[in-house]
């Protein structure tokens, strides 16, 4: 009966890793709690059998205890890393576990003493595997840098539409709107999963107002040669964790085979594709490691393994320049001064492999005939499975952008 019941419970923990084992390394809290507990799930499986067929109870009881100790230290962990969390998330699991340490006291209690003893020393082992569980989910301190203490003013070009917070440029044959403004899709009042709409979730995901007694955005447009120069400042008044923020927001029409060049990893060209999700075809990003530009193609979706297409030096606090193409014609020339300052290159808890929580995510959504989007963050964790969130600094973070309509000459290249 112990053994089917830990068989039981190892399929139902083989089911929810929906992470592949070895995304994370064994250094990571979330190795413990995604694939280190599946795997010791099922030792406790082959330590029950080897128990119950060589007469063993007490080894058997042990691990058969292992189930309720995690999810009782799990639930109570939970309670406390995660305060405003729903109770039922960590509630359901302590109960359950009470219940399975409940129906495996009299047979406990059967066992002599020296076998309690070990029976006990087992499953108790088991429980900072259980606090791990909560533990491992909870966000790192913020890593992100807000380059300015408080918001400039706001000096517009009236001549610019300023429509549902974004900015229209040409961008060669294209249109080019822009929303250059630091925003939370989600929010998390204690850094659990952003599953819970609450007061304090409302006034974190709110858009920032450029005018007014709450206004917390700052803009200032000017032309500059052929082109035009943005300076946007956004106030974020509290520590934020979010599993999805956008901190440039670029949507293209008007490109028939729109493909995309990184400065920083040379003359390489990337697709701007069609990606879906949950599943189906990836999606493109690159990210900011601290001193390089990584661009990664993921497998399906949003989700790895993740395949490196191109890298180059890219320094802290130095400028971020890409180049939009349709064909092999370039468009429009961005560069992002203050992206590398301000992006924190924490590990992702949900892409793992490696990759930061900063994206520059770029492609169409879902549809052949969608805008191509272009998306910035500084710390977001919609790339990888899971809704783990990531946490954002209080400050006022500075977007400066230049938008050319060609591709600059480089130095040394020909008139």
């Amino acid at each position: 009966m112990t053994v089917t019941s830990l068989t039981l419970c190892a399929a139902g923990a083989s089911w929810t890793l929906w992470r592949r084992p070895g995304v994370f390394p064994i250094s990571d809290g979330l190795f413990w709690a995604t694939t280190a507990t599946v795997l010791l799930a099922w030792l406790a499986v082959l330590v029950a059998l080897g128990g119950a067929l060589s007469s063993r109870p007490a080894l058997v009881l042990g691990v058969g205890l292992v189930p309720g100790v995690m999810l009782v230290s799990g639930g109570l962990a939970g309670r406390f890393v995660f305060p405003a969390a729903d109770s039922a998330f960590f509630g359901g699991p302590f109960t359950l576990g009470a219940l399975w340490l409940f129906t495996t006291l009299r047979a406990y209690r059967t066992l002599p003493r020296r076998a309690r003893l070990v029976a006990l020393g087992v499953s108790v082992a088991a429980s900072p595997l259980g606090v791990v569980q909560a533990t491992a989910r909870a966000p790192l301190p913020a890593d992100t840098r807000p380059l300015l203490q408080a918001l400039p003013e706001t000096i517009s070009d009236e001549r610019l539409a300023l429509d549902d917070e974004a900015l229209q440029f040409p961008c060669g044959a294209a249109s080019l709107r822009l929303s250059p403004f630091l925003h939370f899709d989600d929010a998390s009042e204690d850094g659990f999963w952003p599953l819970r709409r609450t007061p304090v979730v409302e006034k974190l995901v709110e858009a920032p107002s450029l005018t007014g007694p709450a206004r917390r955005a700052a803009l200032e447009v000017q032309p500059r040669d052929a082109g035009v120069f943005v300076d946007a400042a956004t106030l974020v008044t509290r520590d934020v964790a979010a599993h999805l923020s956008r901190f440039a927001d670029v949507s293209l029409a008007g490109l028939r085979t729109p493909r995309l060049r990184f400065d920083a990893t040379g003359e390489t060209v990337y697709p701007m594709s069609t990606y879906d999700y949950p599943s189906g075809r990836p999606v493109h990003f690159a990210a900011f490691t601290g001193d390089a530009l990584v661009v990664w193609r993921a497998t399906s979706a949003e989700k790895g393994p993740f395949v490196e297409l191109g890298r180059g030096a890219l320094g802290r606090d130095a400028p971020l320049g890409l180049t939009v193409l349709d064909g092999d014609a370039p468009q429009c020339h961005l560069t992002f001064l203050d992206f590398t300052a301000q992006a924190s290159t924490q590990r992702s808890p949900t892409a793992g492999e490696g990759v930061p929580v900063n994206a520059v995510q770029f492609g169409r959504f879902f549809s052949d005939d969608a805008p191509v989007s272009l998306i910035l963050s500084l710390a977001a964790t919609g790339i990888g499975s899971g809704f783990e969130t990531t946490r954002h600094a209080p400050g006022v973070y500075r977007n400066r952008i230049i938008i050319e309509p060609h591709e600059p000459r480089r130095p040394g290249a020909p008139q």
